[in-house]
């Protein structure tokens, strides 16, 4: 089962089981390397569901998504990154 299957199926049980409360877009932008300069927003949703209320935080890019730890060092900068490879590998 690839990445994509497992990331949309993981949308969908959530959405299936919480609902958003509130939602916060940041802009942000990569420093250095090869994809350096390039714009991305970072997604923090509240949402609410059976077991309380928690917090999730994407990266997007164009219309694309990946789920990312804000508080874990870099992580959700790596995944930009690796949205943006893997927007421009489906791009050409």
């Amino acid at each position: 089962m690839s990445l994509r299957i497992i990331a949309i199926a993981a949308t969908v049980m959530l959405s299936a089981c919480a609902t958003i409360s509130e939602e916060t877009r940041t802009p942000a932008v990569l420093e250095g390397g090869f994809y350096g300069g390039e714009r991305y927003e970072l997604r923090t949703r509240l949402l609410e569901g059976p077991n309380g209320t928690y917090s999730q935080t994407s990266v997007v890019y164009r219309g694309l998504a990946r789920t990312c730890i804000l508080d874990s060092p870099n992580d959700c900068e790596l995944k930009a990154r690796n949205l943006i490879d893997e927007y421009n590998e489906t791009r050409f």
